[in-house]
């Protein structure tokens, strides 16, 4: 087993996601979807990397122009601003 070690959680460690699931958020979505922003795998993931903590936008970083337009307004809609 490969635990998940970041440079700004030291000595915070993460199990791995479960199989089937997304390894950046441990949740099960198309690969084309952005990651789950709320899963705390991904803000800790996320933060252990980065130093900070996650956006939508970070989560949707790898999606498409349409996709991100998209989720934007979805979530513009349930009064969550995306920057």
């Amino acid at each position: 087993m490969n635990l998940i070690k970041g440079k700004n959680l030291e000595p915070f460690l993460l199990m791995p996601a479960k199989n089937g699931t997304c390894h950046e958020c441990a949740t099960a979505h198309a690969p084309e979807q952005p990651h789950n922003q709320q899963s705390l795998f991904y803000q800790y993931k996320f933060y252990a990397d980065n130093g900070r903590w996650p956006t939508w936008k970070d989560a949707m970083e790898h999606c498409s122009q349409d996709i991100k337009k998209f989720w934007t307004k979805e979530l513009s809609q349930r009064g969550i601003k995306i920057d």
